[in-house]
């Protein structure tokens, strides 16, 4: 079993490089594009970014398959892995986001004013922000699974396991409300002929019928489980030290010498007492 699981750490350490490099061939073809549209020009390779971004995304996929196998099998590196993965489909959605909002809408960069949205038709713009909102949603809905499945552990060294780990996916979560919060403030504050958004350090147009405010991180879920696996490990910690005790009597009294010939017997029948 220590051997399959070394094998898939192995898999992922390898894939998850090559989809590193996919990334940022990706990242190159759109900063290149995004050159072009600057200058006046019409990009030229936003085919192959969708390509790119599409192998990408398959690759996480798998790659999300595969650490999940890691963390049933309670592997090591099961939590290290995860946190790989996941910068990965950071930087997946923060590109894809640029591309569909920078490029294969034709908005223009940060630099520039943003023309009205009236200017622009609003199935266009729903078009380039749907694929961008999806992602933001499957980020959402992915944590909310991992919340519902994840376990709670039944000794001292698996809840702390579990404890570490969900403080760090609680602070993520915490980091994405904050962003979205952001985007909220800023959809609500900004005139309709300059609204724009930052999501990931991307420029994103707010549309009425795909709103920013739609989306919903799992902070409740999340605070409940930090809550619930605090007390846990408290309680937990309270009762291994109350085992150790146990242990540490019995293993006495197990090797006392029950005999008559033991001086000390008078003793222990008064600690009995």
């Amino acid at each position: 079993r220590l051997e399959r699981l070394q094998r898939i750490v192995s898999k992922l350490q390898m894939e998850s490089g090559l989809c590193e490099e996919q990334l940022n061939q990706a990242d190159t073809l759109l900063q290149s594009d995004i050159r072009l549209l600057n200058a006046g020009k019409a990009p030229q390779k936003a085919a192959e970014i969708d390509r790119d971004l599409d192998k990408a995304d398959a690759m996480i996929r798998v790659l999300f398959n595969d650490v999940q196998t890691l963390k049933d099998g309670r592997h090591p590196q099961g939590e290290q892995m995860y946190r790989r993965v996941y910068r990965l489909h950071e930087r997946l959605v923060a590109i894809r986001t640029e591309y569909n909002l920078r490029l294969k809408s034709g908005a223009p960069v940060a630099t520039q004013a943003p023309p009205a949205l009236g200017q622009r038709p609003r199935q266009e713009l729903d078009d380039a922000t749907l694929r961008y909102l999806q992602d933001l949603l499957a980020w959402v809905e992915e944590n909310q699974r991992r919340l519902g499945a994840a376990e709670w552990g039944v000794d001292l060294p698996t809840v702390e396991s579990h404890l570490g780990s969900h403080r760090g996916l609680h602070q993520s979560i915490e980091e994405f409300r904050a962003k979205i919060e952001r985007a909220r403030a800023d959809e609500v504050s900004r005139q309709p002929a300059a609204t724009a958004v930052w999501v990931w350090g991307v420029q994103a147009h707010p549309i009425p019928s795909h709103p920013i405010s739609s989306l919903r991180p799992p902070q409740n879920s999340s605070k409940s489980r930090l809550r619930h696996l605090e007390s846990l490990h408290a309680f937990v910690s309270a009762a291994t030290k109350e085992l150790m005790w146990l242990n540490e009597k019995e293993e006495e009294e197990v090797n006392f010498d029950w005999s008559d010939r033991n001086p000390n017997m008078t003793a222990k029948k008064e600690n009995y007492s």
